[in-house]
């Protein structure tokens, strides 16, 4: 697993503009349609990271699972298995890890959530491997 996440960084490098932290509550419904807001960790890369990124934040509040999430998207029906896999492993990584610790002042739940979306995208990895 460790040598699959060093990986993950060159698997996510591209030109398409990135939000890097899309969930519900970055997303706006108008009547124009969707608008991403609060972008202060964008960023380049793969077009389909955002998508692996958002994936299991859908997952866990009743939406498809990630791989189908992925499957309605050009830019995630072209991923390489391995970009993917290393791309997931990262990402799993992070929400473990992160979901360990204490909880910010003022951010009481963050840790639940993060420790729902760890779970989610660990088991997505395990069909990936």
């Amino acid at each position: 697993m460790a040598r699959l996440e060093a990986t993950w960084a060159a698997h996510a490098a591209g030109g398409a503009l990135l939000h890097g932290d899309i969930r519900a509550d970055t997303l706006l419904l108008t009547g124009d349609g969707v608008m991403v807001v609060d972008w202060p960790h964008a960023c380049r890369g793969a077009a389909f990271a955002d998508l692996v990124f958002f994936a299991p934040s859908v997952a866990m509040q009743g939406g498809p699972e990630p791989a189908a999430l992925l499957a309605r998207s050009r830019a995630g029906r072209v991923a390489g298995r391995e970009a993917l896999a290393a791309v997931v492993c990262a990402l799993a990584g992070y929400f473990t890890e992160r979901s360990l610790r204490p909880p910010p002042p003022g951010l009481p739940t963050v840790r639940r959530f993060q420790a729902a979306q760890a779970e989610v995208t660990r088991r997505w990895l395990a069909t990936l491997l």
